[in-house]
């Protein structure tokens, strides 16, 4: 292990179950004997910042931004060697926020993007789940348009489904029609994906809760993704 060990910031509440899950995977992924082997973590799980998805669609006029960047603050001023977001949703907001605070923010959608070419042979096409604020602003077409690679979406009735998956269930707390989400899986495959993200951190509570990259490998989950380069970032081994 790397004895540099670093204090990793987490803006969280974007939403609170996944800052939680986040947290609790950082826990459960690290090689660790003793609790000194684990990462300092400082969590600020903010369930006040306005919704992302309805700012980036213009649905609502209430920037997330201002209490993005005062958290970011409050993270760096605690002592965060540095910062991530358990919420791709709110890398919209990743450039603007990375120019307020003077620690690295690891980027979710970058990172995941790069596991994918790592991780799936001959990875050609990336088609990615997530809300619709994230597919409408094209943050991850920003990253595969990066690296080369071809990026396909939901339709627009699968889209709409998938909304009612991540809003009316998972942010609800009710149960998952886990049927009808790997029906939206099997369409993406369908129409050329190599890989498929998870890119909506509440699609991990689902990953939890069904084991889907277990059992189909093209599936990649981008809090998984997030969590393993935080703890390499901080100087921890990844459990194997």
């Amino acid at each position: 292990m790397n004895n540099e060990t670093k204090t990793l910031g987490i803006l969280g509440g974007l939403g609170p179950l996944a800052t939680v899950y986040f947290a609790n995977m950082l826990v459960q992924m690290t090689e660790a004997k003793k609790d000194q082997d684990h990462i300092p973590m400082i969590i600020l799980n903010d369930a006040q910042i306005p919704d992302r998805t309805a700012f980036i669609l213009g649905e609502s006029e209430e920037s997330p931004l201002p209490k993005m960047c005062e958290d970011a603050h409050k993270l760096e001023n605690a002592g965060c060697d540095m910062i991530v977001i358990p919420c791709n949703t709110a890398h919209y907001f990743y450039d603007a926020l990375e120019e307020e605070v003077s620690v690295p923010i690891i980027n979710i959608l970058d990172e995941t993007v790069q596991e994918c070419i790592k991780e799936i042979p001959n990875c050609k096409t990336i088609g990615v789940l997530a809300t619709r604020g994230t597919i409408e602003s094209d943050s991850y077409k920003r990253f595969t348009d990066k690296y080369g690679m071809n990026y396909v979406v939901p339709d627009e009735d699968d889209q709409e489904s998938l909304m009612d998956i991540i809003y009316n269930q998972v942010k609800a707390g009710k149960p998952v029609d886990i049927l009808e989400f790997m029906r939206i899986i099997g369409a993406l495959k369908k129409k050329g994906s190599d890989a498929v993200v998870l890119g909506c951190t509440e699609l991990s509570i689902i990953n939890r809760d069904y084991d889907i990259t277990k059992k189909h490998k093209i599936v990649v989950d981008s809090m998984e993704v997030l969590t393993k380069r935080a703890i390499e970032r901080c100087g921890k081994t990844i459990k194997q």
